[in-house]
């Protein structure tokens, strides 16, 4: 008697496909080897991608396969797109198991692989799910880059908006009455650069705004505020902001002062600078007696010449030479001073490795990009399932929770990856302007 080993394979939108549920599979399996006089030994379910055959549970049947070459002789499935939708991949899996003394064999899609024009038909097989899924691929992220190239927002909408529909059933957000104006806020106040922030995060926090300080560096560097709509680079489509369909929160000009602030594009100095020159560590040392800030201010002796002093504001007895303080953080500062010679050798070893990295940053953004497309594929894929009703409300539900928050995470992922070479430079040059003028700065 031989003996099999069962192996299904579904994906979460095609379990309310006819004959593709995990159930019919091992019932017309189990019938199979009923008939046939074939024990089966082992049964294996997976549920993700047949694009490669990095799957769980296929990793756990094949350790099986190897550690007990003698249990199985057939490896069954229904048919041979349930094993592999990669040719290649598909050809080099069979080889091992035959190596393994397992024939692979799809029992609605029989063939002896031991007749060699048997492998014209295994081609067609392993092929056409391939095929299939490349040009459902293709359609719907064509689908999806034509409606945003239309300015319409789609999938999950930010945070301040509401996912609607409009008079023609075409997903649109709109404002969300509650949460619109705290965004508006977080903008007009983050524009002035007076707060950090979280803290100004905290100050909406208690207004009522529900944002996490993760989402909230997401919700400042967003287009989508000012009305735009992210179109992602794709083969030799560059990345582009498309003016959207829907009602921005703040204007262009308010979303780029906040960029300027953010990066320090644009720095938020006083008019007038208060310090006074002789004391400028008031209220920035502390009191070793008390452990409060000490201030700062002037005596003068009998020819009514001024001396300035640090002392605490309580009777703690804590007094010395604002000038004896003030050299000190020189001299400390100092020890962080670097010279011209090593001023250029970082500059020139930082290019180098601005440069030497930009192709594995360009890598990495296309990387994160295809994820995201393909993420926005299967929610879209499942929503239209759901239109033609071959899937319910819950199961596309349950595909959106999963998916969105995936894509959000890559985006936040992505943001690290777009600083270009240029601005990179612009920040090392700007930090060691800094080393080397340090004591100056100071002054």
């Amino acid at each position: 008697m031989k003996k099999a080993i069962l192996y299904i394979w579904v994906i979460t939108d095609e379990q309310a496909e006819r004959g593709h549920s995990l159930a019919y599979q091992e019932d017309k399996l189990r019938k199979y080897c009923g008939l046939k006089n074939i024990e089966v030994v082992q049964l294996y379910k997976d549920d993700h991608s047949a694009k490669t055959f990095d799957r769980p549970e296929f990793a756990k049947l094949l350790a099986q396969i190897k550690k007990n070459k003698q249990d199985a002789d057939l490896l069954l499935f229904i048919k041979w797109d349930r094993f592999s939708r990669n040719t290649g991949d598909a050809y080099h899996m069979i080889n091992i198991l035959n190596r393994l003394g397992v024939e692979p064999q799809a029992i609605e899609q029989p063939l002896d692989l031991n007749v060699p024009e048997n492998k014209i038909m295994l081609a067609f097989y392993l092929a056409s799910p391939e095929v299939e899924n490349d040009r459902r691929a293709l359609n719907v992220i064509s689908g999806m880059r034509r409606a945003r190239k239309e300015g319409i927002f789609l999938g999950v909408a930010p945070k301040g908006y509401l996912n609607q529909r409009n008079e023609n059933n075409k997903p649109i957000i709109v404002p969300d009455t509650i949460s619109s104006p705290l965004i508006r806020e977080a903008f007009e106040e983050v524009a002035k650069g007076v707060k950090p922030v979280f803290t100004i995060l905290e100050e909406l926090q208690k207004k009522g705004l529900k944002c996490s300080k993760s989402n909230m560096w997401h919700v400042l560097t967003n287009p989508v505020y000012y009305g735009g709509v992210e179109v992602s680079t794709y083969k030799d489509e560059p990345y582009e902001i498309i003016q959207g369909k829907h009602e921005p929160l703040i204007t262009r000009e308010l979303f780029e002062t906040v960029q300027d602030v953010l990066f320090n594009r644009k720095r938020k100095v006083p008019e007038k600078n208060t310090k006074n020159k002789e004391l400028p560590l008031r209220g920035l040392l502390q009191c070793k007696i008390c452990g409060g800030n000490l201030t700062g201010s002037a005596s003068k002796n009998r020819l009514k010449q001024p001396y300035f002093y640090y002392h605490c504001r309580l009777k703690c007895n804590e007094r010395f030479r604002a000038k004896l303080a003030n050299d000190w953080i020189v001299d400390e500062l100092l020890k962080f001073k670097i010279s011209r010679e090593d001023a250029e050798a970082i500059r020139r070893v930082s290019k180098e490795v601005f440069t030497s990295n930009e192709e594995d940053r360009k890598k990495e953004v296309q990387k994160k990009n295809v994820e995201i497309e393909r993420n926005q594929t299967r929610i879209a894929k499942a929503q239209q399932m759901m239109l033609d009703g071959t899937l319910d409300t819950q199961d596309y539900k349950e595909i959106k929770a999963r998916y969105e928050p995936e894509i959000l995470k890559i985006k936040r992922e992505l943001s690290v990856y777009n600083s270009s070479n240029s601005k990179m430079e612009e920040y090392v040059n700007y930090a060691v302007d800094v080393l080397q003028n340090i004591d100056t700065l100071f002054d």
